[in-house]
Order: structure tokens, then C-alpha cells, then sequence
């Protein structure tokens, strides 16, 4: 079965494993300090091109909301054929 040095082997690696966790911690730490103190710079855009900006994302989201809801329509359809077929046929 087993041998009287071994639950000292798996007594050795819990402390292992809880120093490493303590590590992670300090880590975690360093970062969410470092994280807080960091300021966004964008870049400095004129007026006229902010507002040319906002029209194409707003023109490609309008094409995006088409084709989503074309495909929606489209699954629709296929389903409720499906099961036209299943029933019916």
C-alpha cells in the first residue's frame, strides 16, 4: 500500500501549493494598483471628422442590424418548413 514518509510528502506539498497561492495574491495586487493609476490619451480629432466618424459606425451598425435581422427571418423560415414537411409529409 504505502509508507509512513508519506504523508509528510503530501503535508510538503500543501504547503507548496498555499505559498504559491500567497504569490498570486501579491501579483493580483500589484496589478489592481498599477491598473487604477493608468490614464487613457486619445488621440485629438477636429470636430467635422468626430462626426463623420459617428455616421459610418452608425451606418455600418444599421447594415449589421439588417443582416441580423435577415438571418433571424431566415432560420425562421427554414424551421417552421421543417416542420411543415415533418408534419405534413
Amino acid at each position: 500500500m504505502g509508507y509512513a514518509g508519506q504523508p509528510m510528502k503530501v503535508v510538503k506539498a500543501n504547503r507548496a501549493l498555499l505559498q504559491k497561492r500567497n504569490t498570486f495574491k501579491k501579483v493580483k495586487e500589484m496589478f489592481l494598483k498599477s491598473a487604477n493609476s493608468t490614464a487613457l490619451e486619445f488621440k485629438k480629432v477636429s470636430p467635422e471628422k468626430l462626426t463623420q466618424i459617428k455616421a459610418e459606425i452608425r451606418r455600418k451598425a444599421k447594415v449589421d442590424a439588417w443582416k441580423e435581422a435577415g438571418i433571424y427571418l431566415l432560420c425562421t423560415a427554414v424551421v417552421f418548413l421543417g416542420l411543415y414537411w415533418l408534419i405534413y409529409i
